[in-house]
């Protein structure tokens, strides 16, 4: 890894010069702020720090002659090799009773998952609809509660319609997801909105999608303000969609300096605050997120996730930022055959569901989250067959 430091005017000075030497790629390892010059650091000028890094790829050597060392290397290795076959024997045989304790603990593991548990038997007509509703990642318990539906609202003739078998599924879905909250300019003051969430969910993208319907399409006055400053790539991704769309992006890297970027966009009617990808797992990371959010008091805090992402990780992450979230942001709907993994956690939530992302195109692939457009996402558009 080559790592470099850099110091400029201001944080675009100072990131260009980044990427200049080290490309987009690069990871921003620690920035900070100071003052060069003055009398004891008082009065001089106002300078900027980044440390930034890339991996780079390894050289492979080309085999060369050397001198033949490989008597002196049987001499050495001769004195050794009962002890190295010793070792192995150990080491074989330890592997054979950790391969038959995984086997045992597996066996247990099966015979524990069916304790208590009562395997919902449907009738021929409805099976094929569970069966899909469980491809399309739909936990058993809702899976049961909309085949229960259909089965108490409809009649036993009518299970074979399967045009009436859907609509009654989706009427159920969509009432599960019927928690909605669009975002709306502010009037007197700017509606700021911030964006969190895990990395790799496509936060970046989304805010760009956003900014860009608000000011092309709806005529508002938006301005864009990063604190990813741990990306380069994600800095430049950013400044591309401001400079396409005429909105006015800030590079922040300090909570403080994030209140001084929105005082200077006081006469926005929206604000856009993008944020580093945080681990759900790492204590620092989320003091570090809470720190930002508590400086620019958003109206909005929508939790990105990744239609992508499994149902236990996608309950973890939730769980993780929930106290932050007032809104949520499904991603990646295009990427998946499992989106009904969305209704296993909003059936668990009152937090509504803002929008819906399904490519990489901005701004059109955004949408509005429906209760219609959610159930089309977590049914699918095939019908099951038999």
């Amino acid at each position: 890894m080559r790592v470099r430091r850099f110091v400029g005017e201001n944080v675009s000075e100072t990131m260009g010069k980044v990427k200049r030497e080290l490309g987009s790629e690069a990871i921003i390892l620690q920035t900070r702020e100071f003052r060069d010059g003055g009398f004891f650091g008082l009065f001089g000028n106002k300078k900027v720090e980044i440390t930034a890094a890339i991996e780079e790829k390894p050289v492979i050597p080309q085999e060369t002659s050397r001198p033949n060392y490989e008597n002196n290397v049987e001499r050495v290795k001769l004195p050794i090799a009962s002890h190295v076959s010793g070792l192995k024997d150990q080491s074989e045989g330890l592997q054979m009773e950790i391969k038959s304790m995984r086997l045992l603990l597996e066996q247990m593991n099966k015979q524990m998952a069916g304790v208590g548990e009562e395997k919902s038997v449907w009738p021929p007509a409805l099976e094929k609809w569970a069966v899909h509703l469980q491809n399309r990642g739909i936990c058993d318990n809702l899976v049961k509660r909309l085949i229960s539906h259909v089965q108490q609202t409809l009649s036993p003739e009518k299970w074979l319609d399967d045009s009436q078998v859907y609509t009654r599924i989706e009427a159920n879905i969509r009432q599960i997801c019927g928690q909605i909250g669009l975002i709306q300019p502010g009037l007197d003051k700017p509606r700021i909105v911030a964006l969190i969430g895990p990395t790799g969910v496509g936060k970046t993208t989304t805010i760009g999608k956003l900014a860009a319907g608000f000011s092309i399409v709806d005529k508002r006055k938006v301005a864009l303000i990063t604190a990813d400053t741990y990306r380069v790539a994600a800095v430049e991704q950013l400044k591309t969609f401001g400079e396409i769309i005429g909105v006015p992006v800030e590079v922040v890297m300090t909570p403080t300096g994030l209140s001084e970027a929105l005082l200077l966009h006081a006469d926005k009617e929206l604000i856009f605050i993008d944020t580093a990808g945080r681990s759900p797992h790492h204590d620092v990371h989320m003091h570090e997120l809470r720190a930002f959010l508590d400086k620019a008091q958003p109206d909005f805090t929508m939790l990105v996730m990744s239609a992508t992402t499994q149902s236990a990780d996608q309950q973890q992450i939730y769980k993780r930022f929930e106290d932050l979230t007032t809104h949520l942001i499904f991603t990646k709907l295009d990427e998946t055959g499992s989106a009904g993994t969305i209704l296993n956690l909003l059936g668990q939530t009152t937090l509504p569901i803002a929008y819906l992302t399904n490519g990489q195109n901005v701004p059109d692939d955004i949408e509005a989250a429906t209760p219609y457009r959610l159930a089309h996402y977590v049914m699918g558009d095939e019908i099951p067959h038999e």
